[in-house]
């Protein structure tokens, strides 16, 4: 038990960065947290936001415009192309809609096949495609009203008429704002895990493979595999101790806990927990100086982030930083979030798990295999 006990006195000595770290983690969750699902408070008590461009300007467009603006809330001005990528990213909209010229025309005809509205909506969010349902209905509705022989003016307002329930719709904007801010929350606790466990574990394991501190033990009578086992130990219980902590926080602040798919996102926490510990004991292996691990937790913790969909949504990820971020278990948490968040269940999940602790294997065996070298060769 010396070495295990030894190992958190070493900790101890790091407290100010793990403060450092945990202040940031939670200032970054909280900040996040109400930009990601505070723009949806403005129209919950509707359906959307949108975005619409009328290139048209004819009766129809004036009529659908008229419509979504019954059961959403319509934002008036010109926004940029960035602008409307902030707002789709941060759910201040849900769709951004163009209507072409010449829309109205080929409606009346019967000849849209070639001319749509377009709409661009966040691919992981459920609320955009209810927008575009909506589109479908009123345009189905008209259009066959138009082919009874009504007026565009009497087709709008029997199909407006039909469609006038929105309790519906209400009560699913109503629900939005909870079920968007837990994954909002959780989607940035890997930056947590990262810069905790690397602050905290890795310069102390180095502490331990450092020079004199191995001279020390390896003269004494205490056997190397116990040695071995206790830093194990006092690792897993590190880990386990800060990424429980960090999964309460989530949890009060995304104020929710224990559905169903609130156990299949902490399934996805705990297995990359798992996996940033292995990585941590395999770049212990690699002799690298205890003054250099906090610039090691910096570099791997923001480019496990970005690369792996935590701080940039996946949708958005340039396709070269995305084939890289495949490579990292930060791009696989961040897929099984999205699929969770989809409505999938473990059964859809699993594999963005086992290549997680694949990763996470692998990288432990390569630097457990240099470690091994680095032992023969000092001999």
């Amino acid at each position: 038990m010396i070495v295990f006990k030894t190992f958190f006195k070493v900790l101890k000595e790091y407290k100010v960065s793990l403060i450092m770290y945990l202040s940031i983690t939670i200032a970054v969750i909280c900040i996040l947290s109400s930009v990601g699902s505070g723009g949806n408070t403005a129209y919950s008590s509707i359906s959307q936001g949108l975005v619409i461009v009328d290139n048209d300007r004819s009766e129809v467009s004036k009529g659908l415009i008229s419509y979504l603006g019954n059961v959403n809330t319509i934002l008036e001005g010109d926004y940029t192309s960035d602008q409307i990528t902030d707002m789709l990213y941060y759910t201040r909209i849900s769709n951004y809609l163009v209507i072409p010229e010449g829309f109205g025309a080929a409606f009346l005809e019967g000849k849209t096949s070639n001319l749509k509205v377009e709409s661009t909506k966040n691919a992981g969010a459920r609320m955009g495609y209810s927008v575009e349902t909506e589109m479908e209905s009123y345009f189905r509705l008209t259009s066959g009203y138009l082919k009874g022989g009504y007026s565009f003016a009497e087709a709008d307002s029997f199909a407006r008429e039909s469609l006038a329930n929105t309790d519906d719709v209400q009560i699913v904007a109503e629900n939005k704002v909870a079920d968007e801010k837990v994954f909002v929350v959780f989607q940035y606790l890997p930056y947590g895990i990262l810069t905790l466990l690397l602050s905290a574990i890795f310069p102390v394991l180095l502490r331990f493979g450092s020079s004199l501190l191995s001279k020390r033990t390896g003269i004494s009578s205490y056997p190397a595999y116990k040695k071995q086992t206790m830093l194990t130990l006092a690792s897993a219980t590190t880990t386990g101790i800060f990424t429980v902590f960090l999964i309460i926080i989530a949890s009060s602040l995304s104020g929710e806990a224990f559905s169903d798919r609130w156990w299949l996102i902490i399934i996805d926490v705990l297995v990359l927990a798992v996996t940033v510990a292995m990585t941590i004991v395999a770049l212990s292996n690699f002799r690298i100086k205890p003054e250099a691990a906090s610039g090691i937790t910096n570099l791997v913790s923001l480019s496990f982030c970005f690369l792996g969909g935590i701080f940039v949504p996946l949708e958005y990820i340039g396709n070269t930083a995305k084939a890289i971020g495949q490579f990292l278990p930060t791009y696989w948490y961040s897929e099984a979030m999205q699929r969770i968040k989809n409505g999938s269940g473990f059964g859809d999940i699993v594999n963005c798990l086992l290549i997680q602790l694949m990763f996470g294997i692998m990288i432990l065996v390569i630097g457990l295999l240099v470690g091994k070298h680095n032992v023969k060769k000092a001999e």
